[in-house]
């Protein structure tokens, strides 16, 4: 038998009775990259949470290292060499990077801390990296990307023998990709096993060696990553065919301008943005982390103040002011944060509480009609398939695709004509992807119009009808999504800009 770092052995697991992981099993070899796949829901955070010790098994046992693994908590985990980097990082951000990374390990010189030295093994660990980040800095300083480094760094200075690592390239740019990927193969010839989770499946067969499928909580399949493509993947994730194809879009209105923003200028971030968006039209917005398409997006529905520019919408009709959200939604006008856990939601609010939040108008001008929330919010869970209890559970207890349909549930209740989505699938599952897709086209029939903002141009490609690429705070073109069209186009105005176009 191959020399396994870790085994996980008819894991099961339930909370209140519901049977959450069945007879699951996991192995990873040492030095070898090992993806977990599966919707959201199908239990991949449940079983990496028994691993770190945040919960407790029902039944199974783990092995690390051929020995057998019993641990309490999480500073237990990491003291046996289990490290998990969670999509939300878990680092102080108003202290300096080399005290996140000796965080109660400190060095001490007598009853004192010995910082300098702490600073020289922060260096040696990062220089290991291979990234130029000052230990001294502080953690809120650093972008997303050297925040996960710094992470990595924290747990190899901890001596690590298994890594997991949840959707670490969801919020970076594809050259930090590029520059993590080097990062976890320098891992692997160390030694290092890796679990890595993602749901980019273009990047799977990139980094990865096997998979292992889970659905519904059940252990599904383990394939080695050469032998298997994305649809095989996709079937054993969902068990239903999933389509990665552009959608012909018959519900546009050329002779009717749903949104037109002319000459939007935003401090140094915005240039001199004008386009026009069409009714039932979905539009994609595409662009390197940077480049102004989120700025756009809080400009036009008003949370930020612009410094320059026209918007109108209605077909022309009513012009939007310069910094007023309530305005932009009194004329059909939402924007759905690419982050909806501190924009998106009340995460300790009810899914009533958030779907009805922007709606209250519906209920009464002076007093609530309160008993009208529990048929209205079921209305359209059911609507929008939201999977939950009921209307009174948390939304922090819901799956990432589930808080995504209750952020885009509230703005289907205020029959909105101009939906700004920015990243809808983000850390989002395939499955989960295909029903937000479905609901995105529901919205375009029914007259509505999508400005969608996207990093995933395989995303981008399949759901958009015209393309439009920012670069440096400015469009470098708008693009009709054509059957010529290739990713590769895109990237290159992503990248590069372009020439002025012509709409």
């Amino acid at each position: 038998m191959e020399n396994l770092a870790l085994e996980m052995r008819h894991i099961s697991k339930r909370f209140y009775g519901v049977q959450v992981l069945h007879d699951v099993n996991l192995e990873v070899k040492a030095g070898e990259v090992h993806v977990l796949l599966g919707e959201n829901g199908a239990g991949k955070s449940t079983l990496i949470k028994i691993l770190s010790g945040a919960y407790e098994k029902e039944e199974g046992e783990i092995l690390l290292g051929g020995e057998r693994l019993d641990v309490s908590s999480p500073r237990d985990a990491i003291d046996r060499g289990i490290s998990v980097i969670y999509q939300e990082f878990n680092l102080n951000p108003y202290v300096p990077v080399y005290e996140n990374i000796f965080l109660g390990k400190e060095f001490t010189k007598g009853i004192l801390v010995d910082r300098k030295r702490m600073m020289e093994e922060c260096s040696i660990v990062l220089k290991r990296l291979g990234v130029e980040i000052d230990s001294a800095a502080l953690v809120k300083d650093l972008s997303v990307a050297q925040k996960q480094m710094v992470e990595i760094a924290k747990a190899l200075a901890a001596e690590v023998k298994i890594l997991v690592l949840d959707e670490p390239t969801a919020a970076i740019t594809d050259r930090e990709t590029k520059k993590l990927f080097e990062v976890i193969a320098a891992l692997k010839q160390d030694g290092i096993g890796i679990i890595y989770i993602s749901h980019r499946m273009s990047e799977l067969f990139e980094i990865g060696d096997r998979c292992t499928v889970l659905r519904d909580g059940k252990y599904v399949a383990l394939l080695e990553l050469a032998k298997t493509d994305v649809d095989e993947l996709t079937k054993l994730m969902v068990n239903r065919n999933i389509t990665f194809e552009h959608r012909k879009n018959p519900y546009i209105q050329k002779d009717y301008c749903a949104l037109e923003v002319d000459g939007l200028c935003y401090r140094n971030l915005l240039k001199d943005v004008s386009f026009r968006l069409h009714k039932g039209e979905i539009l994609g917005v595409s662009g390197l982390v940077g480049s102004g398409r989120s700025e756009m997006a809080k400009c036009i529905v008003g949370a930020y103040k612009r410094d320059k520019g026209k918007i109108t919408c209605k077909n022309g009709a009513r012009r939007l002011m310069r910094h007023s959200i309530e305005d932009a939604i009194e004329n059909g006008i939402v924007y759905l944060s690419e982050d909806r856990k501190d924009e998106g939601l009340m995460l300790c609010h009810s899914i009533a509480d958030n779907i009805v939040l922007p709606n209250l108008s519906q209920f009464g001008r002076h007093i609530l009609k309160t008993k009208d929330i529990p048929g209205y919010t079921e209305k359209y869970m059911k609507k929008l398939n939201i999977k939950a209890t009921g209307h009174g559970q948390e939304a922090r207890r819901l799956s990432g695709g589930n808080q995504q349909k209750v952020v885009i549930a509230k703005w289907v209740a205020n029959e909105a004509d101009v939906y700004m989505i920015d990243e809808p699938t983000r850390g989002i599952d395939v499955g989960a992807r295909e029903e937000i897709y479905h609901i995105i086209l529901e919205l375009v029939k029914g007259g509505a119009s999508v400005l969608m903002i996207s990093s995933d141009l395989a995303e981008i490609m399949k759901m958009s009808d015209r393309i439009m690429v920012m670069h440096d705070g400015e469009i470098a073109a708008v693009l009709d999504n054509t059957e010529e069209l290739t990713q590769k186009d895109v990237l290159e105005y992503a990248l590069h800009g372009g020439k002025k176009y012509g709409q």
